[in-house]
C-alpha cells in the first residue's frame, strides 16, 4: 500500500476506532499495524519511547545481577555486544519500512514520543484519545496505568508460544533448547502478569532448511505482524475476539546472553543440516 494513499484515509468512517500503538525506538513493527490501521480508516496514533534512560538500564542490570547473578549478566552485556555476528544486523524482517516511509506513516498519525511510557505526560496523551484500542508493538513491560486506559482492551504481539515461552528471546530459547517446534508467535491481551492474558492468536513457525538463523528470526517477526492484523482485521469486522485462558504457568525467560545465542545458532544449523540430508534421502 503506498503511503501517499494513507494520507488521504483520515476521514472518518463507520464504526470508527481509536489506536494507540505503544512502541521504542519507532520499531517497524509499530508501523506495520500504523500503515494498516490508517489504511482501513481508523484513528491512529503513536506512543513512541526514545529509549530507556541511563538510570533505568542500570537499575534493570542491578536486578538481573540481584537475581539472576554477575555471570548472567556479563552474559547478557557480551551477547548485546557479539549478537550481530551470529544474527546479521543487515538482515531486518521489514526491509521497505524506511526512516522515510515511517516519517511519512507518522504524518498520517497522532504522535507522543518520550523518554517514559509511564510519565505523567505520556499517560495523559493516552488518556486524551480514551482509545478502544492499545497495541503494544515492542514496548517493555506495561503497567495498568496505562494499559488500563484501553475501553476494548490491549493487545500485545508476542514472539513466544505462550505459556510454554514467555518473557524475552523465546524464538532464541527455544532453538538453543534444541525445541524447534515452539517457535511461533502470540496474539494475546495484556494483564498484569507479563505475557500471561488471554490468546487471541496463536500459531508456531516451522523452520526452514532454505533460509539462515537470521532470515528465519526476521520471518517470525513477519509472521507475528501479520498475524496481529488478522486480528485487528477481525475487530474492524465486528468479529469477537474470544481470548482463551492460558492453561499452566509456562517459563518466563529473561533476555538471552550471548551462550543461548550460541546454542540457538549451532541448533539451527545442526538441523538444517539435518533435515537437508533427510531430504537427499527421501
Amino acid at each position: 500500500m503506498a503511503v501517499g494513499i494513507i494520507a488521504g484515509t483520515r476521514m472518518r468512517v463507520e464504526n470508527q476506532k481509536t489506536f494507540v500503538i505503544v512502541t521504542t525506538w519507532d520499531l517497524p513493527e509499530a508501523y506495520v499495524l500504523a500503515r494498516y490501521l490508517c489504511g482501513r480508516g481508523q484513528r491512529v496514533a503513536i506512543l513512541n519511547s526514545r529509549g530507556r534512560p541511563l538510570l533505568h538500564r542500570m537499575r534493570v542490570l542491578r536486578r538481573l545481577w540481584k537475581n539472576r547473578g554477575s555471570l548472567y549478566v556479563l552474559d547478557h552485556i557480551l551477547a548485546r555486544l557479539f549478537y550481530s555476528y551470529y544474527v546479521p544486523s543487515e538482515i531486518v524482517p521489514f526491509p521497505e519500512l524506511d526512516s522515510r516511509t515511517i516519517g511519512e506513516i507518522r504524518k498520517a498519525c497522532i504522535c507522543f514520543d518520550c523518554d517514559d511510557l509511564h510519565d505523567a505526560e505520556a499517560v495523559q496523551f493516552v488518556a486524551n484519545l480514551a482509545p478502544d484500542y492499545l497495541l503494544i508493538a515492542g514496548a517493555p513491560v506495561i503497567r495498568p496505568m496505562l494499559y488500563g486506559l484501553a475501553r476494548e482492551g490491549t493487545l500485545n504481539r508476542h514472539l513466544g508460544l505462550a505459556p510454554t515461552y514467555r518473557g524475552s528471546n523465546c524464538p532464541i530459547w527455544a532453538l538453543a533448547g534444541g525445541d524447534f517446534q515452539s517457535v511461533g508467535y502470540t496474539i494475546h491481551l495484556v494483564s498484569e502478569r507479563v505475557d500471561g492474558g488471554g490468546i487471541v492468536r496463536q500459531a508456531p513457525i516451522p523452520m526452514r532448511r532454505d533460509v539462515s538463523l537470521a532470515e528465519y528470526l526476521a520471518e517470525v517477526q513477519v509472521e507475528g505482524s501479520n498475524g496481529f492484523i488478522s486480528v485487528l482485521s477481525d475487530i474492524l469486522e465486528g468479529v469477537p475476539l474470544r481470548p482463551k485462558a492460558q492453561q499452566g504457568a509456562g517459563m518466563h525467560f529473561p533476555p538471552a546472553g550471548l551462550s543461548a545465542v550460541r546454542r540457538a545458532y549451532r541448533n539451527y544449523n545442526r538441523e538444517r543440516q539435518q533435515q537437508a540430508a533427510n531430504a537427499r534421502e527421501a
